[in-house]
């Protein structure tokens, strides 16, 4: 073995390593150095604490690439910056025996080519992750609120590239599920059911704020659920986010965060793999990654995937099988330029495409929930295909103006679906009889919006005794709803595009500008004890111009528009009373706008409704013991909702309005511990208790009690893993988790019963073989083969007395991944 330095030297000559980079500065001193970097990527973080102390630091291109390192600012040695750079990580810093530093992967986590013992998993691999909940980088086990972030890492290791695969990782998230159609994601029970008027869980890309406002735009499944391949991680913010993120973070919020471009080395990895369905089809997804250096202070990075998810739904009366398989295709591209130590300008561009030819659904039994066409088999007279389409482009500048950091994100998204919608069980006897013939009904759901958004704020440097954010943010969405009804033969069963009866159009253009000002102030009393305050006002202006016509609607050209202004904020404190151990209260508040009503002008009733809000009372222990070899993450919640926003009958016209009051009160937890090497065990769950506080209105269907939709009482689940060496320079794994869902109530209803979905155990499975550069893993997903009810709408004009439209989870499914790093 040879010793510290001559090793690396050796490394370095031979080139059998990547040791990429050494570098030095020609004056600062050693002992310490005012260092003062925004968050960045690590390689970028790693140069500038060498540039500011003058001390050499060695670190392979491999080892920091798509890490990123919190703001480090004050007087430190380079030994001191270094750690404060790669806290939390699986990275060491170690001396090259020559008064430099060298950064590597803990020998604990890689496996080395003289490898024969078991790759050591402690505590600190269960939860050691940086975000940016609060817009600065800093330990997930600071962060003042319920935050779950699951590492790129984690999700990769699980399969998981979809909602549908990691959200019972995050204790408090459920999902109303249409399948590649869209995701309604719902945190702390905060939704009023499958037909929302606004998103109630903000979506961020990075800096992109990724939704659309108002009934107009389908915001109810405009969540872009993206593939996760090469995402450095994923943050789920639970209960309002209104002061730092704005409209429709009323439950939460989901956040996307990219690899970034890395200039200190090239690196680049594939991934492909096959999968089979249980009475179903065959599947595949291919994914690619490259980043290349363009200069000492550029990089390129570019992702590609293309993912075929198997059908496993049969049509029996049509002879069709295997109905329902989805295509995502998709990409990513980020180009990172640091033309000073001090500014980094970031653009990025995304898009995914998504097609599917039915949805995932199954007719059941209202009462019993038992198929009504025979298990996972839906009946209908057409395909029922659609087409959904993302599109995000942002340019991110920091500069580190000395006093401060200003950050300005500037975005433009634009998203697209149309989904056809055959709804002929419920209205088919009623375009019989008009027409007089075997006739059923369709139409189709095309949403459109393009959306502008502009957000410059100026935080302080971290590690004052006061920090603060002011900012502004401004938006401007051009949205529109276009709905055209067909009828079908029911005899052929096809559609008839040409009919001579114009049944009906709905066309809706929609315009919504935003503009928003907040400021953010945390005073740090002594060092472990802290209070921060914050304030948003938001004000809006809003106009609808629809146009109907045909039999069905009738003939209608009208405007309505809407101003109406909305203040949140925020408070919270918290308290290291051990150096690992933290308690914490919070205060927030969140909302969704108004907007207006799509009804005519001469009707007797608002021409809009109001914004809804909700207020989140919280607190919380952070902490970690025995020597970090177990973690915990608890918090208890009450949250207070008003002016629920709902479709309503109101006058014989169904109309938006606001009605009812709901609470939400309950508690989550985490768990994390590793009892012995190589060996760890995860336990997260939550407790959930949401239910209206006021009646809704009378075409609702709501009473005083009742559980707010898709929201169980118990959730939760359960995951171990175990790594162990198998040869000189491979080790294996095995995995298990498991989920729990207790039952949830579907919409409420004013027609018959409310449908009381079942609970549901699913079990997943995993193993496989790694080394240093490559891997290859096989997995069961739902390996108990059980059909799982996500959500239940009604199919008929009866509501709750007939038959249900059931989305499920799918079938057992079977696949294996080989992944190449180089």
């Amino acid at each position: 073995m040879f010793g510290g330095e001559n090793r690396v030297r050796s490394v370095l000559m031979v080139g059998t390593a990547t040791w990429a980079l050494s570098i030095s500065a020609c004056f600062a001193s050693a002992q310490g150095a005012d260092v003062s970097i925004p968050a960045q990527p690590l390689a970028q973080t790693l140069k500038q604490i060498a540039y500011s102390t003058g001390e050499n630091i060695l670190f392979s291109p491999e080892a920091v690439s798509g890490r990123e390192a919190p703001a480090i600012n004050g007087d430190f040695s380079a030994a001191e910056a270094v750690q404060r750079a790669i806290k939390g990580s699986d990275l060491v810093a170690q001396s090259d025996g020559a008064g430099g530093l060298v950064i590597s992967r803990s020998a604990q986590k890689k496996v080395t080519s003289d490898a024969t013992e078991a790759p050591e998993r402690t505590a600190a691999d269960v939860e050691t992750i940086t975000v940016t909940a609060e817009k600065r980088s800093e330990a997930l086990s600071n962060v003042p609120m319920g935050v779950t972030a699951l590492s790129g890492d984690e999700l990769q290791r699980i399969q998981a590239l979809r909602f549908q695969d990691y959200a019972a990782k995050v204790p408090g998230l459920s999902l109303i599920d249409a399948g590649a159609q869209g995701t309604q994601l719902v945190l702390r029970g905060i939704t009023s059911g499958s037909v929302a008027l606004n998103s109630p869980v903000a979506t961020y890309i990075d800096e992109t704020p990724y939704s659309a406002e108002g009934p107009f735009t389908g915001p109810f499944f405009n969540a872009p659920n993206l593939d996760t391949f090469d995402m450095q991680r994923i943050e789920v913010l639970k209960g309002p986010q209104g002061t730092l993120y704005g409209a429709n973070a009323l439950g939460g919020l989901l956040k996307y965060v990219t690899n970034a471009p890395d200039p200190s080395g090239f690196a680049a990895q594939v991934a492909g793999g096959a999968s089979s369905v249980s009475g179903g089809g065959s599947g595949f997804d291919l994914h690619g990654m490259v980043n290349v250096p363009l200069a000492d202070d550029a990089a390129l990075r570019v992702v590609g995937y293309d993912d075929y998810y198997p059908g496993f739904i049969d049509d029996p009366s049509r002879g069709l099988q295997d109905i329902n398989g989805s295509h995502y295709l998709g990409g990513r591209a980020s180009l990172l330029f640091q033309p000073t130590a001090n500014l980094t300008i970031r653009l990025n561009a995304l898009f995914q495409n998504r097609d599917w030819n039915n949805p995932g659904d199954e007719d059941v039994n209202p009462n019993t929930f038992t198929p009504v066409n025979g298990s996972r088999n839906l009946e209908r007279l057409i395909d029922q295909p659609g087409h959904a389409e993302n599109q995000v482009y942002n340019v991110t500048i920091n500069w580190d103006a000395g006093f401060a950091n200003l950050i300005s994100a500037t975005s433009y998204t634009e998203s697209q679906s149309d989904a056809r919608n055959d709804v002929s069980n419920e209205f088919g006897a009623l375009v019989s009889g008009a027409l007089g013939g075997a006739y059923g009904l369709a139409f189709d759901s095309d949403f459109s919006v393009k959306n502008f958004t502009q957000e410059i704020r100026l935080a302080s440097p971290d590690g004052q005794k006061l920090q603060w954010q002011v900012g502004g943010y401004l938006t401007n969405e051009q949205g529109r709803e276009l709905e055209p009804f067909y009828v079908i033969d029911a005899t052929t069963k096809t559609l008839l595009t040409s009919f001579p009866v114009n049944l009906g159009t709905v066309d809706g253009p929609v315009r919504y500008e935003e503009y928003a000002g907040f400021a953010d102030l945390d005073y740090y009393i002594q060092p472990d004890l802290d209070v921060a305050l914050g304030g948003r006002y938001s004000a809006n202006n809003q106009s609808l111009h629809e146009i109907t016509s045909g039999a069905l609607v009738g003939p209608n050209n009208f405007v309505q528009t809407s101003s109406q202004g909305v203040f949140t904020y925020s408070g919270d404190v918290r308290w290291h009373f051990m150096p690992d151990d933290m308690l914490y209260g919070r205060i927030a508040t969140g909302y969704v706008p108004g907007g207006p009503n799509d009804v005519v002008p001469t009707a007797h009733f608002p021409s809009s409704y109001a914004s809804s809000t909700t207020n989140n009372y919280e607190v919380g222990y952070k902490g970690s013991w025995l020597d970090n070899m177990f973690t915990a993450d608890v918090s208890a919640f009450l949250i207070d909702w008003h002016k629920i926003q709902l479709v309503a009958t109101i006058g014989g016209f169904g109309s938006a309005t606001n009605g009812g009051t709901a609470q939400s009160k309950g508690v989550e937890w985490s768990f994390g511990y590793v009892p012995v090497n190589g060996l760890t065990l995860n336990f997260n769950g939550a407790y959930t208790d949401a239910y209206l506080t006021a009646p809704t209105p009378a075409s609702v269907g709501g009473q005083v009690g009742d559980r707010l939709p898709s929201s169980p009482l118990w959730e939760t689940s359960l995951s171990a893993e175990y790594e162990h060496a198998l040869a000189t320079g491979y080790s294996g794994f095995v995995g298990l988790d498991w989920h729990f869902s207790g039952s949830r109530f579907a919409d409420f209803s004013a027609v018959g019963p409310r449908q009381d979905m079942p609970s549901y155990n699913l079990v997943d499975l995993r193993a496989g073989v790694e080394a240093n550069t490559w891997s290859a893993d096989v997995y069961v997903k739902n390996a108990a083969n059980v059909v799982a009810i996500d959500y239940v709408r009604p199919e008929t004009a009866l509501g709750g007395f007939g038959a249900q439209d059931a989305t499920i989870y799918p079938a057992r499914t079977i696949g294996v991944e080989l992944t190449d790093r180089f």
